[in-house]
């Protein structure tokens, strides 16, 4: 009787909460609810009542998941770090929204496993990625400038919307080679946009990502017919074409000239923090200073920033972490990050090639940004573990029939 039920709230009420909280993601910094926050969040909250409602019911034992297991540990490490953070407040922030995230890793696992529910979840995030996309082009066409010359949806630093749209990308080209009919002009459509939506970013970051996901053309090229092949290099040829004739010539001489870049300006800045942050990691290795504490850290080093209400991030995940919460903290998030890449390792050949591509943008991108606590990263976790567990349902139904 209760399966019955689970089954029904699946349908009807958990599956369409999951999925257009994914839609939200690209652009969720763009719509606020009042005291309530993002409409990701409201939406995030739902779709998780609605999967644990749905996990009560069925009753059903959860599988061994070395991702969810790793996360775990992270998000308690995290925790922990509070009892010697630099700054409490933001330590106690930052393991609540580690802690969501890996409930939101675990929700979409455990939902989106079901026949070819994660490819669904994909065309979610790429939908959002468009409408993102749209907005960003809006602000263009009405001189809405995020900074000088760089445009991004409402809400979103463009280096971060760079990065979002990015990777959709790779994403748009999955979808292009498993669907058939007139669907797959649809992701096409959104893969453009989405491309479009990158040069307005300027993002030198975004546009490496963005370039690194079309690996996914030869990685694919003998499972894909030869309009397939067209489009995808026309649109490899729109993002190449863009950035040396297409985009606004602002757009246009920043993502062409990073050498410039380096030798003032933002990268400088940045070579200022991460400074900062190794010396601060030298003084406290092993357990770091705490979750979120960076911020706090790094401010008597360098000094209090330019613009009033700001604070001083990493710009790199990697360092973020290993000074916020130190060698055990950064073992931890490497733990989880070697369990995501075991578990794409396998998956049948289409997966793996697109989640590796995923993972591989997703690495070069957080290189230059603060994104252990942005939802896109870990929502390709949720979707490899839905991959993973879909991939092993399918095994372990082909060996029941054998032995049948």
């Amino acid at each position: 009787m209760k399966a019955g039920w689970a089954e029904r709230l699946d349908h009807w009420v958990t599956w369409p909460l999951v999925w257009g909280f994914v839609l939200t993601i690209p652009w969720e910094k763009s719509v606020y609810i009042g005291e309530i926050g993002t409409l990701t969040r409201l939406a995030g909250a739902a779709a998780l009542a609605a999967a644990l409602a749905r996990a009560w019911l069925r009753r059903a034992r959860p599988r061994p998941n070395l991702v969810l297991l790793a996360a775990t540990a992270f998000v308690l490490w995290s925790a922990l770090s509070w009892l010697w953070s630099l700054d409490r407040t933001a330590s106690a922030d930052r393991a609540v929204t580690l802690a969501q995230l890996a409930a939101m890793v675990w929700m979409i696992g455990e939902t989106a496993r079901a026949g070819v529910r994660f490819r669904l979840l994909m065309a979610a995030y790429l939908a959002g990625s468009t409408l993102a996309a749209g907005l960003t082009l809006s602000r263009y066409f009405r001189g809405l400038e995020t900074y000088y010359r760089r445009y991004a949806a409402p809400g979103f630093d463009p280096n971060d919307m760079g990065l979002t749209l990015a990777l959709a990308i790779p994403m748009a080209l999955y979808l292009d080679a498993q669907t058939r009919g007139w669907v797959r002009w649809a992701y096409r459509g959104c893969a453009v946009f989405v491309v479009a939506g990158v040069l307005l970013t300027a993002s030198r970051t975004a546009l490496m990502v963005s370039l690194t996901g079309f690996a996914l053309i030869p990685l694919l090229w003998k499972r894909i017919g030869f309009e397939q092949r067209v489009v995808s290099l026309a649109i490899l040829g729109l993002l190449v074409g863009g950035m040396l004739f297409l985009a606004p010539k602002p757009s246009r001489e920043r993502l062409a000239s990073p050498p410039a870049e380096m030798q003032g300006g933002k990268v400088v800045s940045r070579l200022g923090i991460w400074r900062a942050g190794l010396q601060v990691f030298r003084a406290h290795p092993i357990k770091g200073i705490g979750a979120g504490a960076y911020p706090q850290a790094v401010e008597p080093l360098i000094g209090r920033p330019a613009r009033a209400g700001h604070r001083y991030v990493a710009h790199n995940t990697y360092l973020s972490v290993l000074v916020e919460t130190g060698l055990l903290g950064f073992g931890l998030f490497s733990s989880l990050i070697a369990a995501v890449i075991l578990m794409v390792w396998f998956l049948p050949l289409a997966e793996r090639a697109v989640f590796g591509v995923l993972l591989t943008g997703w690495a070069l991108g957080i290189f230059m940004l603060t994104w252990e606590i942005r939802k896109p990263g870990w929502l390709v976790f949720g979707l490899v573990t839905a991959a993973w567990s879909r991939a092993l349902n399918s095994t372990e139904d082909e060996l029941e029939a054998a032995n049948s």
